[in-house]
């Protein structure tokens, strides 16, 4: 009995190390919070605004509001608006937080490494990356449809101006 007990477990185990995920190699790229992997060209020639935030931010709390327009309606612009939290906390914290502060857009679930992380002096903190993954800004405080519209308005004419320099 014990040794048929034994061998069921035995072939369990193998059974589910060929299944575990972790043992194949990863797809590179990023995590989403709440489920989602988006591949390491996912948003590759689009404009992103990632907002950097913090549940004991309050401001943080009081601009989501806007983000979560500004997000609805950028879908059909190319601008993805992406949420990253300050102090990277795991994942199931971060799905419930997602909820708690009714956050509709992604979060990523760590900063992407082909991505230049800056150097964040205070919250919140909104990235402005260009299609080519170079930081052109970054918004400091609690912003608006119409601060983030400005913000990649600038943004661009800071990418265009330098073309024309070339």
């Amino acid at each position: 009995m014990i040794s048929g007990i034994k061998s069921a477990l035995l072939i369990s185990g193998v059974f589910l190390a060929a299944c575990n995920p972790l043992s194949e190699k990863p797809i590179p790229g990023t995590v989403l919070v709440a489920g989602g992997h988006a591949p390491q060209d996912h948003w590759s020639g689009q404009w992103r605004v990632i907002n950097i935030w913090a549940e004991w931010c309050k401001p943080c709390w009081q601009e989501i509001p806007e983000l979560n327009q500004f997000f609805a309606a950028q879908e059909e612009h190319g601008v993805k608006l992406l949420g990253f939290n300050f102090d990277e906390l795991e994942q199931a914290e971060l799905i419930l937080l997602k909820e708690k502060m009714s956050i509709q857009f992604p979060i990523l679930s760590h900063w992407p490494d082909m991505w230049t992380q800056p150097v964040i002096k205070g919250l919140p903190a909104t990235v402005i990356l260009s299609p080519d993954d170079q930081v052109i800004n970054i918004l400091w405080g609690p912003q608006s449809i119409s601060s983030l519209d400005k913000g990649i308005e600038d943004a661009k004419k800071v990418i265009k101006d330098s073309l024309k320099k070339e």
